[in-house]
C-alpha cells in the first residue's frame, strides 16, 4: 500500500478549541517529554501529560488552545503547532508557571521552583520574532512531508502578522528535527547546554534556531 505524501493541497489547518484538550495534551508533551516529566510532572510522565491536558482548556498561557493550531488530513488530527508573537512570550510563559505551581502543595511548589529556576536564563525568542513553541506530528504520519507543510503554514501566519523572523528551539539530541529545520532554512544562532547534573533529566540542551522570512 502506497503511503500518502502530505502537501499544501491535502493538509488542512484549524484553530484549536478547549474541547481538543484530550488530543492536544499528549501531542504537546511529545515535543519535550524529558523536560515536561522532570519539571511539570516532577518525575511523573503521566502527571505531566495530565497537567498539560488539563491546562490546555484554560486561556492565557503558552500551552493554551488559544495559541494552538492543528494540521488535519481527511478530518483526522495528524499534527499540532503552538505559535505566537515573541512579544507575548513573557506574559504567556509567566501565566503557565503560575498555573503549574497551582497543581502542587507547598513541597511540590518548592521542588518545581528549584528545578525551573535555571531555565529563566535560557533565551527562547526575541520580541521581534515569531515563535514556534511546539510542533508535533503523530507517529504514524511522520516522514511524509507533514512537518514541512506545517512549518510553511506557520511561516505564512508570521508573515501576515508582519514578522520577518521566526524562531524555535530544538533539543540537541533531536537530530531528525534539526535536519528538517535546516532544510527549511533555519539556522542555529545559539546553543544552551544543561549542566552535567541535569542532563539525565533534561537532556543535553537546546539549539535556538531562527529563519529570516524576508528572503
Amino acid at each position: 500500500m502506497t503511503k500518502i505524501e502530505y502537501n499544501s493541497e491535502n493538509l488542512t489547518f484549524r484553530s484549536a478549541t478547549p474541547e481538543d484538550a484530550a488530543a492536544a495534551g499528549p501531542l504537546i508533551y511529545e515535543t519535550f517529554p524529558k523536560v515536561a516529566t522532570f519539571l511539570i510532572g516532577l518525575g511523573s510522565e503521566e502527571r505531566a501529560k495530565a497537567i498539560i491536558t488539563r491546562l490546555f482548556a484554560i486561556p492565557g498561557h503558552r500551552f493554551s488552545y488559544e495559541v494552538t493550531r492543528f494540521a488535519t488530513f481527511e478530518g483526522r488530527i495528524i499534527g499540532l503547532m503552538v505559535t505566537y508573537p515573541g512579544k507575548r512570550h513573557h506574559k504567556l510563559d509567566s501565566r503557565l508557571d503560575k498555573l503549574v505551581l497551582k497543581q502542587y502543595r507547598l513541597r511540590g511548589k518548592l521542588v518545581l521552583a528549584l528545578r525551573a529556576w535555571p531555565m529563566i536564563w535560557v533565551k527562547e525568542v526575541l520580541r521581534d520574532e515569531y515563535l514556534i513553541g511546539n510542533l508535533a506530528v503523530r507517529g504514524r504520519y511522520r516522514g511524509r512531508g507533514a512537518g514541512s507543510v506545517m512549518l510553511e503554514h506557520v511561516e505564512a501566519i508570521a508573515r501576515e502578522a508582519g514578522y520577518s523572523k521566526i524562531a524555535l528551539r530544538v533539543a540537541i539530541e533531536n537530530q531528525a528535527a534539526r535536519k528538517l529545520y535546516e532544510r527549511m532554512g533555519y539556522k542555529t544562532v545559539s546553543i544552551h547546554l544543561e549542566p552535567n547534573t541535569r542532563v539525565k533529566f533534561m537532556g543535553a540542551g537546546y539549539r535556538r534556531m531562527v529563519k529570516s522570512l524576508s528572503t
